[in-house]
This record gives C-alpha cells, structure tokens and sequence, in this order.
C-alpha cells in the first residue's frame, strides 16, 4: 500500500474553459465549459491547505489559465503571498499570437512570482491550436 505522509507538489486549477477541446483532457475542458474563473478567496482557501498539507510547490493549470489573464496574475500573487510558489503554469499558447503582447504577459506574470511556462504542443492540441503559436512563445520565453 502506498501511504501518503504530505504533499510536496500539488496543482491548481483555475478554470474549466478552454479554447480547445482535446480528447484526452481528464477534466472535460472545451469552449462550451463556463467562464467561471478562481477567486481571490477561493485561491487563498487552497494556499491554506497547501500549505497545512506541507506542499512546497504548485503548477496552475485549467482549462486555460490565460483566458483570464488578470485573474491568473491575481492567482499567482495569492498563492506566492501564502508561501506557495509556483513552479509553471500550463497553456495551450492560444494567446500568443502576438509578440509584444506575450512579452507584457510574461513580465507580469515574473514580478507576481511566476517564471516558467508548460507550453502545450501535441497532436491533441494542434487540432485546435495552430502550431505556430506554441512555437512563437517559446522562442519569446527564450528570447526575453
């Protein structure tokens, strides 16, 4: 039997909705989920248990974290603030179309306490992703 004593690693996730609907997504995420995003107060609930489970670290993932991009800056803030940080957050790159726009959005998420991104490149998501745009943030996250 395995026995769990605390959790060292956990994830958060922000939201259901996402721009893609891939087969394998174990959460069901799509377009047609809700807009609902996690709250400032929910997310500092989660720090608390993390925290009293003796997690040392997260990674944020959804649906698509960056569809609420002030909400997922607040998120970061809120879980770094609780003594949670952030080991990456998953995106799908949707967002990234424009350089100087993934730029901005990288410098913000690194001043709440952010610095590393799980860019999702798989066949699952280039059916809804065109593969250029994962592709384009990791060249800007390299570059910047």
């Amino acid at each position: 039997m395995i026995k769990t004593e605390r959790l060292t690693h956990g994830g958060v996730m922000a939201n259901y909705r996402c721009t893609a609907a891939c087969r394998h997504c174990l959460y069901a995420c799509s377009p047609a989920r809700t807009d609902g995003y996690i709250t400032e107060e929910t997310a500092g609930e989660v720090a608390s248990l993390l925290r009293t489970a003796g997690c040392r670290s997260v990674h944020i993932g959804g649906g698509e974290p960056f569809l609420n991009f002030d909400g997922l800056v607040r998120l970061v803030r809120v879980l770094t603030d609780n003594g949670i940080p952030v080991d990456y957050i998953e995106t799908n790159a949707y967002w990234a179309s424009d350089t100087e726009r993934a730029k901005t959005y990288l410098r913000e998420l690194t001043k709440a306490g952010a610095d590393a991104l799980c860019i999702s490149l798989d066949p699952f998501h280039a059916e809804y992703i065109p593969v250029g745009l994962p592709l384009l943030l990791a060249d800007t996250c390299r570059s910047s």
